[in-house]
């Protein structure tokens, strides 16, 4: 233990030593071993620091010093513990709170489930609320193996959950299973999703219908959904008998250059809106199937504005259907404020929002040959207008069931 926690659980005493000779009295309390620190000098007075009980025996070398001591000031835990008993209220009100707490955090309040991909969190909490675990419960009533092992029953998506308890809340994590998926082998032609000219094809399954050059436009048939066919018989030979040809599912790779194109814009005088700060708040209070404004907000609030609302929900006690809702609505000011900008900021802007858009047409997995910027001519002096063109190479080939 330090010597400043020390003096704080003894108590500390600040003292004023006055007299004709202060000094002798600090040499007595040397003598007699008392300990004094901090000490200080005003005018003809003497300042320090004594220990509280040290303090009770001061009172013969007060005497024999003919000085006069007064306190000055006090601190530590005895004179904090005298002036908290004092207020016997305020002891009984912090007992009552901690009381209150821990009989809170001994139940459940909130009910998580995190790992959920494809199976709905709510079947998770149905089984869980069936073996007792929902918000108001006690937590020493929570089986958790036996939750686990309902869920893992239950439900055959899951492949392993755990419970656990953090706090006031339950946190269920699952793991779901990995199913293989099932391969459609309905018979299916493969057709273009796109306009484009083809670079390469490859019939895995099914006859080719376009060769390396063709322009094919979106529909067209690239791999017939057709068994291929038996070759010819040779002169001489029996003619085969002529069948039907057999549908199959088509599959194979096709290739194509794909163009695409998008437009963006910019103005060089720009409308800019910006929260001036000041806000009106709405509060609504949702009981059962009631509501009650506890404030109201003007309507409208501003001239220009914008919302933000806030659902807050308190959990259900045990079996009550009984919801207690709040909704927060918050409106802020706007100001809107003009002011231009350059000629090669509104081209860069144009750009981006060009750039945005046709990219959101390109799929992930195709290879970006070209691409081409171009800035348009507008008879409009404050408007900037610019054309980007990308060239591609990708599979345009998708499944198209035949119906038979």
């Amino acid at each position: 233990m330090t010597p400043k926690i020390r003096k704080y659980i003894n108590g500390s005493v600040k003292i004023c030593i006055r007299g004709a000779m202060p000094e002798k009295f600090i040499n007595l309390c040397v003598a007699e071993r008392i300990l004094l620190w901090g000490l200080s000098k005003d005018n003809d007075d003497l300042y320090a620091w004594i220990g509280l009980n040290d303090f009770y025996h001061i009172r013969p070398l007060v005497r024999k010093s003919c000085t006069k001591v007064t306190v000055k000031a006090y601190r530590g835990w005895p004179f904090l513990a005298k002036r908290i008993l004092r207020r016997k209220m305020l002891v009984l009100g912090a007992m009552m709170c901690l009381i209150t707490v821990q009989i809170f955090a001994s139940y459940i309040w909130f009910v998580d489930v995190v790992g959920t991909k494809a199976t709905s969190p709510l079947r998770i909490t149905e089984v869980a609320q069936q073996y007792g675990l929902k918000p108001g419960v006690l937590k020493d009533n929570i089986q958790s193996k036996t939750i686990e092992n309902a869920i893992l029953l239950a439900i055959p998506e899951v492949s392993w959950v755990s419970v656990n308890f953090t706090g006031t809340r339950v946190v269920i994590e699952v793991v779901e299973k990995t199913f293989p998926k099932q391969e459609d082998k309905a018979p299916a032609h493969i057709v273009a999703d796109r306009d484009g000219i083809i670079m390469e094809i490859i019939a895995l399954a099914g006859q080719p219908a376009v060769k390396k050059g063709d322009t094919v436009r979106k529909g067209d048939i690239l791999i017939k959904g057709f068994a291929p066919t038996v070759p010819p018989a040779m002169p001489g030979q029996n003619a085969s008998i002529i069948t039907p040809p057999q549908l199959v599912k088509a599959s194979g790779i096709v290739k194509a250059r794909v163009w695409y194109e998008s437009y963006g814009e910019s103005t060089l005088q720009q409308l800019v809106t910006q929260r001036t700060g000041r806000q009106e708040m709405e509060l609504l209070l949702h009981l059962g199937g009631h509501e009650v404004a506890l404030k109201r907000a003007p309507q409208p609030p501003y001239e220009l504005y914008e919302s933000e609302i806030i659902h807050k929900t308190l959990p259900q006690w045990r079996n009550s259907q009984f919801s207690v809702e709040s909704t927060i609505r918050v409106y802020y000011e706007l100001q809107s404020s003009s002011h231009e900008i350059s000629a090669e900021q509104a081209r860069d802007e144009a750009t981006a929002r060009a750039l945005q858009a046709v990219q959101q047409s390109i799929p992930e997995n195709a290879q970006i040959l070209a691409r081409n910027i171009e800035i348009l001519k507008l008879n409009e002096p404050n408007l900037v207008r610019i054309k980007v063109g990308v060239e591609t190479v990708e599979d345009i080939g998708t499944s198209l069931m035949i119906s038979q």
